[in-house]
């Protein structure tokens, strides 16, 4: 009786434990809502450039999502090793159309005068903005009008 007890207080301290943990943000974080293309793109960055993938994937659309990696290598132009080693120098919106934008983000490597800047394409998803990946950009029909702005750059 003791045995099955102590069993049933371990199960329940294990189910306790693990709720608690997963509703702690267990997950990867939590998105930072209402920013704007330039915000995200800011946040994205950061978060990429602190190894919080997690984090990052947060900003990026759900078509895209497979691999917040690929994008914070794209952004930086070479891996995420240069990523760290680089600051934002410049976030800019470029252009935007309906749930559309085209952000410019321009990278310096710290301590030498090497400067990256790739264009970053966003959607709108109910209020926020996400991330595409380029692919999907110029694979998917859906993002159109948004391989347009990023050819207009």
């Amino acid at each position: 009786m003791f045995k099955k007890k102590t069993t049933m207080v371990a199960v329940v301290a294990m189910i306790t434990l693990l709720t608690v943990i997963a509703g702690c943000g267990g997950g990867g974080g939590k998105r930072i809502t209402g920013l704007s293309p330039d915000g995200v793109v800011k946040t994205f960055v950061n978060a990429a450039k602190a190894g919080k993938l997690n984090e990052a994937g947060l900003y990026v659309s759900p078509t895209s999502a497979s691999d917040p990696k690929a994008i914070a290598e794209f952004i930086s132009g070479d891996d995420l090793k240069e990523l760290k080693k680089s600051n934002v120098a410049a976030v800019k919106v470029v252009a935007q159309s309906g749930d559309y934008a085209a952000v410019v983000v321009t990278l310096q490597q710290e301590n030498t005068f090497n400067v990256t800047v790739k264009p970053v394409g966003l959607e709108r998803i109910k209020g926020e903005w996400y991330i595409v990946a380029f692919d999907q950009i110029y694979q998917n029909a859906k993002y159109n009008v948004l391989g347009q702005l990023l050819r207009g750059i």
